[in-house]
């Protein structure tokens, strides 16, 4: 899938060539190719990031004659005698055709001097970088033609350090990013192993991949037999599922673990059980409709649900926070009992409904003291215990109607079991083993990365590039003292480190260079 995203630039900040021009070397003599400047110069507004901007800018650049040392009088002239010219700007752009110096313009001798270009644009408040091109001026002509040659080697020379100084930076950022990479890895491989001491897996420091797909393979059996295993399921044929406004049959939609607890709930709400739960009132109508009245229906859309009991509030025997007394049986809310595989909340509104606050204890005489105690402070829900019995709310209890049955007569319609525990566990450790396996694979394949590019940088090749790199800028410096010019400023600092800490370009560079390439 391809999105299309607009990338606008940022504020205009420098008026920069189109192409860099050669330094130029000119005289003040008659013939008009010593006098050229510059040919064919595009000047254009960029951001701080060289994205061309400004294109609905108007205005003007002016070229400016300037020496090194600001008091110096004795500039040279453009042709006409003049020490300024002015070049339209439109559209984010200006066209020099050609520059060209006076005959017999005044200069000093082997003198580099500047053109300065500076863009004046009413529509900005703020000022603009100038373009400034470094030129060398030359009272005798065949000096010139000399030193032509000269600022022509000096520019090969400035292109070539340049390249070499993009390898060596390219070098080091993808050093630095490899060691980034590596630290990342280590440090989730020693999260994932510290994860796995918790559930009590310890790791060897060696042969590491061999132990983990043996413990892979062990578990998996072990959770594949688990499953297998047979558990307690709910017969009753539940409703098919025509829309996604049915939930399906209140026998499907919960899972009790314990057995006994399981019998007696799913004995307390047998008449509820077949009953199929709709999210709205017209799924219920069609589903009524299509059995000719014989299916039970719940829509959830028919339930009051201020009167829902809190699946957050304590039981009753707490008054307050604290304990009123003490019970025996180990008293539950029944709806704590049951899980839900899906719909979480919308089983909540049917079993919070359908079993409202109902408790279940251990035996018959553990339920009565319940009972007794708790009508002392408030109301008594009905109690259920897991030997079967059920006491009412009204606290009745007693009878066949109060008596649930074995289970094998509940004839199926009993909640099923949820996966066993262990087996989820099982489940969580695997995924863990699984993650701390690609863990260490990719800590693997980045310290070989690593290492590859430590290799690469001691390299004869590279130690190659960077002699000559180191006599390139030496012939520079000597060119730029015959030229009388300005020297280049030095590579930075860290083209003086070893090799081991060569540098790499910036990613904007790297993609630069692969899409030339």
């Amino acid at each position: 899938e391809q999105v299309i995203v607009d990338v606008l630039p940022n504020q205009p900040v420098k008026l920069v060539p189109e192409i860099q021009p050669a330094t130029p070397a000119v005289s003040n003599v008659r013939r008009f190719a010593s006098r050229t400047l510059v040919k064919d110069l595009h000047l254009n507004i960029t951001d701080d990031y060289n994205n061309y901007t400004g294109i609905d800018l108007v205005g003007t650049v002016i070229a400016t004659i300037k020496g090194s040392n600001e008091e110096d009088n004795d500039t040279p002239l453009f042709i006409g005698k003049v020490r300024t010219l002015e070049f339209p700007f439109v559209k984010g752009s200006a066209e020099i055709t050609s520059l060209v110096l006076a005959e017999n313009s005044p200069g000093r001798d082997s003198t580099e001097y500047f053109i300065i270009f500076e863009p004046r644009l009413p529509a900005l408040s703020r000022k603009l970088e100038s373009y400034i091109l470094p030129f060398m001026f030359y009272n005798d002509v065949k000096k010139q033609q000399q030193m032509a040659e000269l600022t022509k080697e000096k520019d090969q020379l400035s292109k070539s350090i340049i390249m070499y100084r993009s390898l060596f930076e390219a070098s080091k950022q993808l050093l630095d990013e490899m060691k980034c990479q590596v630290e990342e890895a280590k440090l989730k491989e020693a999260s994932l192993r510290n994860e796995l001491k918790a559930h009590n897996i310890d790791i060897p420091t060696t042969q590491q991949m061999p132990h983990i797909e043996a413990l892979l393979k062990r578990k998996t059996s072990e959770q594949e037999e688990l499953r297998k295993k047979p558990r307690r399921s709910c017969t009753l044929p539940n409703y098919t599922k025509g829309s996604g406004d049915v939930l399906g049959k209140i026998a499907h939609l919960a899972q009790i673990e314990d057995d006994r607890a399981a019998m007696v709930i799913s004995w307390h709400l047998a008449s509820d059980m077949d009953c199929v739960v709709t999210l709205t009132t017209d799924a219920a109508r069609r589903i009524y409709d299509e059995t000719q009245g014989r299916q039970q229906v719940l829509p959830l859309d028919s339930i009051y649900k201020k009167t829902l009991p809190d699946w957050k509030r304590p039981l009753p025997h707490y008054r307050n926070g604290k304990l009123y007394f003490k019970p025996v049986g180990d008293p539950v809310f029944a709806r704590d009992l049951l899980t839900f595989p899906d719909n979480v909340e919308h089983c909540e509104t049917v079993f919070g409904m359908l079993l409202g606050d109902t408790i279940i204890l251990d035996n018959l005489d553990a339920a009565n003291h319940y009972r007794k105690e708790v009508v002392k402070i408030t109301h008594c829900p009905t109690l259920l215990t897991r030997d079967g019995d059920r006491i009412r709310s009204n606290g009745k209890f007693g009878g066949l109607q109060n008596k649930a049955p074995p289970m094998d007569k509940l004839r199926g319609m009993v909640f099923g079991a949820p996966i066993p525990k262990q087996c989820l566990i099982l489940g969580e450790q695997i995924d863990l083993l699984q993650q701390y396996r690609t863990a260490v694979c990719k800590l693997g394949a980045v310290n070989d990365d690593l290492n590859g590019q430590l290799e690469y940088l001691h390299t004869p090749d590279m130690k190659k590039k960077k002699q000559e790199l180191d006599e390139q800028e030496k012939n520079l410096k000597l060119i730029e003292q015959k030229l009388g010019m300005t020297p280049t400023r030095k590579c930075s600092d860290s083209l003086r480190h070893p090799m081991a800490d060569c540098p790499i370009p910036p990613k904007r560079m790297r993609r630069d260079t692969t899409r030339q390439n």
